[in-house]
């Protein structure tokens, strides 16, 4: 049976009695309509005039999101998403969507189950969604709350008006899950795993490892477990007890944590090979400030940025001055800047090199700081701290006309006509973190270039044998989510080095196992439009300064908001089937 004469038999069945007009009303509602050529109208007409070499060659078949805009808008009733869903089932190869996977999933360095968690949390069982997360990643309600969601810029809906809240409804599971999942390990298996470090590698490589049934036990140099999770970010984006009950879930799998513990000062790795641990992940994290040469940085009043952060976590009485520049354009210099604001700064400018577009801190968090007051100074670059009688008066700056090479390669000029002073009491140089890879010690040591550990993107092995480096420390400085990714990676390569077969996670995609899925679409569903997440009100930030500023969704929005997902999967699934 040829395409078209497949699709004209289901269409003649769908649509008895009912007639295209060509009214071009599904055209004007679909939302893709002209990319990459689509329009339901034409596809309607191929399918009624027999043109089947149009149909036969038609890339733009996948591009279809079934959302059901087309449907509800037609006035003869024309059962549209009977006619696509063949159509696509039967397209040429080189036109059907990539194997695997659904694009959020894809985009996900740590490859979870997207749809599945939202078809949960859909139904009304954020319980089983946590889990469901937990099976490829840990720390859900970490990840809800700091992840920079590159799945969000893939979804599907997008198309259709706005991405889904993924990360959002992540959190929303994590915090509505009634009781800590009790993870099960495999059976003992005798081997014993070191991971230096307790930030978002070395959690998830212990994580991982101990499901695996190694044993496990994580040295932490700090007085508490979590690394840049609890000493970088500020408490009012990630809530100390948020990030306590995650790591709880880790301890109670049986994962050792001996806090105050330094390499290269408590222990090296012979000291550790000496107790019996066979393998070491180390994950030290960027624990400072990068420096940089600056003439007047030496004042006792000019601080560095992530060094800043930490002495607030720590509990330190830090008071600010009145008038505070903040030096830098990512995502630290931003918290920097709110954080300043909570220690009593009454003026916050937040100056760097690049526009507001070229920025790299997160746009919501940019936009976060200018909601709170912090006022941008976009294109210009510090030249001299200026002081006077030993007391700051601000900092001599210098318009940058461009940041970055032909190359795409940070190579920032400067126009040296054009400079600027601002006035400040007390300045923060937030330009980025470093490692601190001295407590490697020396000769046998793990490689090291450009002032990171030298790891196998792979498998995170380093030159040392039986020790895996990883997170920012052998990667540089990258999201959450991807420092989990490569402590997940290190953990499937060290158990097989132990001789397990190491898979750490489920290798495929289950939960669409079972579900019944017709494909229909309510009335309406397409213009189902996304929920901003709540926010604590101005008023109450400034009252209770480190309170969460983001809120999780209530019960009833979240249910809605993952509802909007397209079920890109089940929908794969379906149209599979077809063929």
């Amino acid at each position: 049976m040829s395409i078209n004469t497949a699709l004209q038999d289901k269409f003649d069945k769908v649509n008895m009695f009912k007639t295209c007009e060509q009214c071009g009303l599904c055209s004007s509602a679909c939302p893709i309509t002209g990319k990459s050529g689509f329009n339901v109208r034409r596809i309607l007409k191929h399918v009624e005039l027999d043109l089947e070499s149009e149909l036969a060659n038609t890339p733009w078949a996948w591009l279809c999101t079934t959302c059901g805009r087309c449907e509800t808008v037609c006035p003869n009733g024309i059962a549209v998403l009977d006619i696509m869903r063949p159509l696509r089932a039967q397209t040429k190869a080189e036109c059907s969507p990539p194997p695997g996977p659904p694009p959020c999933v894809r985009a996900c360095p740590g490859g979870i189950d997207i749809p599945g968690y939202l078809r949960l949390v859909a139904q009304g069982k954020p319980q089983e969604a946590y889990e469901l997360i937990l099976e490829r990643v840990c720390l859900p309600g970490v990840l809800g709350r700091v992840c920079t969601h590159p799945c969000e810029s893939q979804c599907r809906r997008g198309d259709v008006n706005q991405p889904v809240s993924i990360c959002a409804l992540k959190r929303y599971a994590a915090d509505h899950a009634q009781t800590p999942p009790a993870i099960k390990p495999a059976a003992n298996t005798g081997h014993k795993v070191a991971v230096v470090g307790s930030g978002p590698a070395g959690l998830a490589a212990a994580y991982f490892l101990r499901k695996k049934g190694h044993q496990v036990t994580i040295f932490e140099a700090r007085a508490k477990a979590g690394g840049m999770l609890r000493y970088g970010i500020p408490a009012y984006r990630l809530p100390e007890e948020a990030l306590d009950r995650e790591i709880k879930v880790l301890l109670d799998m049986g994962v050792a944590l001996e806090t105050g513990k330094a390499l290269g000062k408590d222990f090296d790795f012979d000291a550790l090979k000496a107790q019996g641990f066979e393998s070491v992940f180390v994950a030290l994290g960027l624990q400072t400030s990068r420096r940089i040469p600056l003439d007047g940085s030496d004042h006792a009043d000019v601080l560095w940025g992530l060094d800043f952060l930490t002495a607030v976590r720590e509990g330190q009485d830090i008071a600010l001055k009145d008038k505070v520049l903040v030096i830098g354009g990512g995502n630290v210099a931003v918290d920097v800047a709110l954080t300043a604001l909570r220690q009593g700064a009454s003026q916050v400018t937040m100056a760097c090199l690049e526009k507001l577009e070229e920025m790299p801190a997160n746009s919501w968090d940019i936009a976060m700081a200018q909601e709170e007051g912090v006022t941008l100074l976009n294109s210009w670059g510090p030249q001299k701290v200026v002081a006077d009688n030993g007391q700051l008066k601000g900092l001599e700056m210098v318009r940058c006309t461009s940041v970055f090479n032909d190359q795409c390669v940070f190579s920032p000029e400067f126009d040296a006509g054009e400079q600027n002073f601002v006035e400040a009491d007390q300045i923060i140089l937030a330009i980025g973190q470093a490692a601190d890879l001295a407590c490697l010690g020396e000769g046998d040591a793990c490689s090291v270039k450009s002032g990171l550990i030298v790891a196998d993107p792979e498998t995170q092995a380093t030159s040392l044998a039986g020790v895996y480096a990883g997170g920012d420390a052998a990667h540089g400085p990258k999201t959450v989510i991807e420092a989990i990714a490569s402590g997940k990676r290190a953990a499937s390569a060290i158990d097989k080095e132990l001789g397990g077969d190491g898979v750490v996670e489920p290798q495929a995609y289950t939960s669409a196992d079972g579900v019944e899925y017709d494909g229909t679409r309510e009335k309406g569903f397409a213009d189902i439009a996304r929920t901003a997440l709540p926010s604590l009100p101005m008023d109450e930030r400034r009252a209770n300064k480190y309170a969460e500023v983001e809120l999780c969704y209530p019960e009833e929005t979240a249910l809605r908001e993952a509802y909007r997902c397209l079920q890109c999967d089940l929908e794969k699934k379906l149209v599979m089937a077809m063929k």
